[in-house]
Parts: structure tokens; sequence; C-alpha cells
């Protein structure tokens, strides 16, 4: 029971959080949002088509990389059907992480615009959360096996 509780508070945490999260992702230009930092805002809610689009346009070579395929199938797997994102297997995972470093190496190193810098801290902080889910899912599964 115990175990019970402490999985649907864990749940209701996580859910607050994309919650909030997923309000300041979907930003205006009148928008309160809009004056946020993109360290705190994350790819989803069609922000990750509008990166996609970016993508495509400013650094289409990037765009054509494994790498770049592998972020945004999780990302939008995230943004779709948070839930199978959790059922991912740990070789994906590290797949998953392995991709997003070299992204966002290879977006760091194209400073040519604040635009990419910003774009570079989203895919950051998404892929933060992702991680971060992904590690509280293992946690709370490892709590209910050991009752």
């Amino acid at each position: 029971m115990k175990s019970r509780v402490i999985f649907a508070s864990l749940i209701l945490g996580l859910g607050l959080m994309t919650s909030k999260a997923s309000a300041a992702t979907t930003i205006s230009d009148d928008s309160p949002a809009a004056s946020k930092s993109a360290v705190a805002t994350m790819l989803v809610n069609g922000s990750e088509k509008q990166f996609t689009s970016f993508m495509e346009q400013k650094a289409s070579r990037t765009a054509r990389k494994t790498e770049w395929q592998r972020v945004v199938n999780v990302v939008s797997l995230y943004d779709t059907n948070p839930v199978a994102l959790l059922s991912l297997s740990a070789a994906d995972r590290n797949v998953f992480n392995d991709s997003a470093i070299a992204l966002n190496k290879q977006l760091v190193r194209k400073t040519d615009s604040a635009e990419t810098l910003r774009w570079a801290a989203q895919v950051d902080y998404t892929v933060r959360i992702i991680n971060f889910l992904w590690n509280a899912n293992q946690s709370a599964s490892e709590l209910a096996e050991t009752e």
C-alpha cells in the first residue's frame, strides 16, 4: 500500500510538472511566456514541429543525420504518448542520449544566431526532462519490486 501511495504521488508530481512545462511551450509573441528563458521551455505541443522546420531551413545537413531523426522520434513520442516513452528499452534510451549530445554539439557549434542557441537550450532541457522521467520511473519500479 505504501508503494502505491508513493508511486501515485510521483505520477501526480510529474503530471503537474509536465502540465506546467507544456503551458510554457506554447509561446506567442504577446504571451507572458514569450519573455521566459528558452532554458525553461520544452520541445512539445507543436514546438518540435517548429524546430523541425528551423532545422530543415537553417541546418539541412544536420537534419539529414540519423542523430537528428532519433532525437525527433523520441521527442515526438513524448509529445504524443508519454506513457509509451517509459517503455523504451535501455539501449534505445542510450542511443537517444548519445544522439541528443551529438545534436546539441552541432547546434552549439553553429552559433550564428540567437535562435540557434535558443533551440539548443530547448533541446537540452527536453532531454533532461525525458531522462528525469526515465529515472523516476525506474526508481518507482525498483521500489515496487523490493516491497
